[in-house]
């Protein structure tokens, strides 16, 4: 199985990269992205961030984007935690007729974000996204792919509350990965019951469980498709689909 594993993932960055790279020692920024017929570049820093963003969201399809655009055809799409925008560029190749809304408050990342979504579909909105409007502390201290709100943040960042995301459209697909914020996101049940799919990359830092989580998901009336821990972290970390009823 470990074989076969390899195998699909050289596959794929072969394919997914356009040719431009055969192991993953060679993907640098500016990082190349093939779908749906078309090749694009995304710009970022040169750091470990953004290259296990590309390993896993092109490469992996840790959100199973490739697969679900076989079957979707999205009008509305919202990443909470764009970052540089490695999903949103993908899903702009993706579903270039859809309306993507990109929310990333950490300026070593939203320089690159803006960047990227020029001359795209892309909106972006240089917030974070919690249970209301205001202001909250950002950790900027590590990478940028992991920079959590928090009482010990050096960064002060506007947030909005979850119920003013893509301006209170219906979303067909929502994506979140803002390090913990979710627990947040989810004391109000709004922003998921306007949404028909969703994923995410879940954070349990406070020991929460999943159990926790899935009980705020289904409250919104979504139900769990899948769950996949990552092993290298423990079951702390992972992957989560769910769709609305």
């Amino acid at each position: 199985m470990k074989t076969v594993k390899k195998i699909n993932y050289f596959k794929n960055l072969l394919l997914r990269s356009n040719f431009n790279y055969y192991r993953m020692a060679m993907a640098r920024p500016p990082y190349w992205i093939a779908a749906n017929g078309k090749t694009c570049q995304v710009f970022a820093g040169n750091d470990l961030g953004s290259a296990t963003c590309y390993g896993e969201v092109i490469v992996q399809d840790c959100y199973d984007i490739f697969k679900w655009s076989k079957d979707l055809n999205p009008s509305v799409i919202v990443d909470i935690g764009a970052n540089v925008g490695m999903f949103s560029k993908l899903c702009s190749l993706l579903f270039p007729d859809a309306d993507i809304y990109a929310y990333e408050p950490n300026p070593m990342a939203l320089s690159w974000l803006e960047q990227n979504a020029k001359m795209t579909n892309i909106k972006v909105f240089p917030y974070a996204v919690t249970d209301r409007t205001g202001v909250v502390m950002l950790d900027t201290k590590s990478d940028s792919t992991n920079g959590q709100i928090g009482a010990e943040g050096n960064l002060p960042v506007n947030c909005i509350s979850a119920s003013e995301v893509a301006s209170g459209r219906k979303i067909d697909l929502l994506k979140m990965d803002c390090e913990g914020s979710e627990w947040s996101i989810f004391q109000n049940t709004e922003l998921l019951k306007r949404t028909q799919n969703f994923c995410m990359e879940y954070h349990l830092f406070d020991k929460q469980t999943i159990q926790e989580l899935q009980e705020l998901i289904e409250r919104s009336g979504h139900r769990i498709v899948r769950i996949s821990p990552q092993e290298n972290w423990q079951s702390t970390v992972g992957i989560l689909w769910s769709t609305q009823l």
